[in-house]
């Protein structure tokens, strides 16, 4: 085998494992679902990611600053997502759906992600024979959560290693949100610990990280400052962490964004659900077990060795303190311990660096039952992934007849769809709206118990342009839309539902107006 090949090797490997793994279970959910039914595109947490998606649409449609289509406020787009514009603009040029578009950002994502940590580690002083058995430990590697669901059944969510993205198994198979984040975490962190020229690049892909995943660019500035201040005096640390301040642009829109207005402040002031701390524990246990054997093993490092040894250990220690003491006030920093499984397994790998190879690989396999029990549970048919099919083919349906700013109201189920497939707003979707209790009690009054005058009133005071309702006999009218709605469609799949559509501008402000 020669030199170039045998380097390249390890890589080649776990990328095809990897590719494998996240890219079955999505073929397989694409090509063979139910019965009547249809993939929805992604497997876990999908209210969030059909969130993504909804500003995805506005990138495939042409736009870079996005609306905020939880709201029926008027606003101006204002918001900021790199990540998400490039998938849209991959889908708007290719024809690809966004779901597919978005897989596809995973894999590449994957394959930098792949790429970098492996250059870390290396650059951390791991033995050229163990990388194999170190890239199997860290992309595959877990808890025992998998093996503890098997024994003990649902509820899954008290397994977090296998329910949400601790671990870059998991990740990859089923949020390339996640993976892209880490990519650009681990690169930026690269060229930042470069020096030189890797300054600037490093803190150019920071600001592309804060433009797409802000989470982890706080974790970006942690993971420096923790550095320093573990490895320089005290006294040189400002100067040490001057060059920090160049990430200070998508803080700054990232602020004026999120914060600043009223439209997208809801998406800041959300309060997210931290997990009980005994089942963090128990997700992380074995990883941090593992972890404690290559801090233990750190010793006379080279300088370089040490720099980047450090860095790891200071990724780990920041996502433990915002998962643990600082979520307390902050919950939105859980999210900076997304792929903490990466650090966690790359110290272990560390650890295990003047034993034989074999070793590692050994317990590299043991870690993996979490992630080959997440394999078999997205083969199955699980009705969260696989909606009825009239519910997607209806948010399809839309599409050609929305423009922007229309609002559609349809029950909440086709909402959630239909903000990502169409340009509409849908009246009642995620459950971050400020409003949204407000919208499904007004929702549920109008579908179950409203007169026509009450459903007139409602349509017009919400500015509504298309209204989804199960197909009768009666016409538009007679259902209480008022004369001015036609029938634009019908979908028949299973079930059938009528789209309605204003055909001439509701008498109120239209809520796209700035």
């Amino acid at each position: 085998m020669n030199s170039g090949w045998a380097t390249r090797f390890p890589v080649v490997v776990v990328v095809l494992l990897l590719a494998t793994l996240s890219n079955l279970p999505f073929l397989r959910a694409s090509l063979m679902p139910p019965a009547g039914r249809a993939f929805v595109g992604v497997f876990y947490s999908i209210p969030d990611v059909y969130n993504y998606f909804s500003y995805m649409q506005q990138a495939e449609a042409g736009a870079f600053l996005f609306e905020n289509k939880l709201t029926l406020e008027p606003h101006r787009p204002a918001f900021v997502n790199l990540e998400w514009w490039a998938v849209g603009r991959l889908a708007g040029l290719t024809g690809m759906s966004v779901p597919a578009a978005f897989q596809l950002l995973g894999f590449l994502a994957m394959v930098a992600l792949v790429v970098g940590v492996d250059n870390w580690l290396g650059r951390a002083g791991l033995p050229g024979t163990h990388r194999l058995g170190t890239l199997l430990l860290v992309f595959f590697g877990a808890g025992f959560g998998g093996l503890l669901f098997l024994a003990f059944g649902p509820p899954a969510w008290r397994f977090l290693d296998l329910t949400t993205g601790l671990f870059p198994v998991i990740s990859v198979m089923v949020n390339p949100h996640f993976v892209t984040g880490t990519a650009l975490l681990v690169w930026a962190t690269l060229l930042l610990n470069r020096g030189g020229w890797g300054v600037p690049a490093g803190l150019l892909l920071g600001n592309v990280l804060g433009l797409s995943r802000p989470y982890d660019v706080v974790l970006l500035v942690g993971i420096q400052a923790l550095t320093v201040l573990l490895l320089e005096p005290l006294s040189h640390a400002p100067r040490r962490l001057l060059p920090l301040v160049g990430l200070l642009p998508a803080a700054l829109i990232n602020y004026w964004t999120l914060y600043a207005s009223p439209a997208f402040r809801m998406l800041s002031a959300y309060q997210y659900t931290v997990p009980p701390y005994l089942n963090l524990a128990l997700a992380l246990g074995p990883a941090l077990a593992l972890a404690s054997r290559g801090v233990k093993e750190a010793g006379k490092e080279e300088q370089d060795q040490r720099l980047h040894r450090t860095s790891l250990l200071a990724w780990a220690v920041v996502a433990l303190i915002s998962m643990g003491v600082l979520s307390i006030p902050f919950s939105f920093l859980f999210q900076s311990c997304v792929n903490i499984g990466v650090p966690l397994f790359g110290l272990a790998a560390l650890g295990f660096a003047k034993q034989p190879a074999r070793k590692l690989v050994v317990v590299a396999l043991l870690a993996s039952t979490t992630g080959l029990v997440a394999l078999k549970l997205l083969l199955e048919d699980n009705p969260s992934w696989f909606a009825p099919r009239v519910r997607l083919e209806t948010a399809r349906a839309l599409r050609p007849l929305c423009r922007r700013g229309d609002v559609a109201l349809a029950p909440p189920e086709i909402g959630l769809y239909l903000n990502a497939w169409s340009s509409c707003r849908a009246f009642v979707t995620h459950v971050v709206a400020t409003d949204t209790d407000l919208r499904r009690a007004e929702l549920e009054l109008f579908y179950l118990k409203a007169r026509p005058d009450e459903r007139r009133a409602l349509l017009d005071r919400r500015c509504v342009t298309h209204v989804v309702l199960p197909v009768r006999a009666r016409g538009a009218e007679e259902q209480g839309l008022g004369p001015d709605f036609r029938l634009a469609a019908r979908v028949v799949a299973g079930d059938a539902l009528d789209i309605f559509v204003r055909a001439r501008p509701a008498p109120c402000a239209s809520p796209a107006t700035p």
